[in-house]
């Protein structure tokens, strides 16, 4: 790494770059050109922040994202001891990886990680464990989401089903990851609040994975697709396949442990 001192009339910073990335000085401007994709790692500075962080909605989540440029990732972080850790919206192109999600439980739990109107998010070699509440939270719920894709993650001891899309989400895929004691419903799931006007979604596939029991010791299908109720007796219980066409597809390769 190369140290480059910035000066101002109030004050001097040293600013930490890459060794690929060259700053040059410009009419009085720093311009930094070199590197096309910034990265943001926690692992070297735990105050790390990001482009579109912001204040989080109520929900105790620990880290926000809301709109900004995309294209950054989040890398070596351990979440913990709160109702939910992630939360994505309105953004494209973020990479989550070699991050700890643990011991999260709440009145307001969702999920690990929480993505809603966004695209190409990558989440992938991450350890999810020891996420409950009673409203069976998930590891990775994506909503009205495209694009991304969940590979190569470990999630235990999860009392919702582990990964969970909703409201149209599309083109979103589930590889190679383990799934221990997770799950109610089934290991990947989909659901949409018809009263809400939410959509079904399409192509979404899940392949090569490893699957055990779900959170309750029962064995769990694989999918299940077209959700729809609350879940509660009566006319509005949940029920499944409510879709005019499968949303997602077992690609094969998916073996129980």
């Amino acid at each position: 790494m190369r140290k480059h001192t910035e000066r101002t009339a109030h004050t001097e910073r040293t600013l930490r770059l890459p060794r690929t990335l060259a700053a040059t000085v410009m009419g009085g401007a720093l311009v930094l050109t070199g590197l096309a994709e910034p990265s943001w790692s926690a692992t070297a500075d735990a105050a790390a922040t990001y482009p579109g962080q912001g204040p989080c909605p109520p929900g105790d989540y620990q880290l926000c994202i809301n709109g900004g440029p995309g294209g950054f990732t989040i890398r070596g972080r351990t979440f913990a001891g709160h109702d939910n850790a992630i939360l994505l919206r309105n953004v494209s192109g973020v990479t989550i990886t070699g991050n700890t999600f643990k011991n999260l439980s709440g009145r307001t739990g969702y999920a690990g990680v929480h993505v809603k109107n966004s695209s190409g998010i990558v989440i992938r070699k991450n350890k999810f464990t020891k996420l409950r509440n009673a409203g069976h939270m998930h590891g990775v719920y994506l909503v009205n989401t495209t694009g991304s894709t969940i590979a190569g993650n470990t999630f235990s001891s999860i009392t919702g089903d582990p990964v969970r899309i909703r409201d149209g989400s599309r083109d979103n895929s589930v590889t190679g990851n383990t799934f221990t004691r997770s799950g109610t419903y089934a290991i990947f799931s989909e659901w949409r609040d018809h009263k809400k006007g939410e959509t079904c979604g399409a192509a979404n596939t899940i392949k090569n994975n490893k699957y055990g029991p779900g959170y309750y010791g029962t064995p769990l299908p694989l999918i299940r697709w077209g959700g729809r109720g609350s879940g509660k007796t009566g006319p509005d219980k949940l029920t499944w396949k409510t879709c005019k066409t499968p949303t997602i597809t077992n690609k094969g390769g998916n073996t129980r442990l």
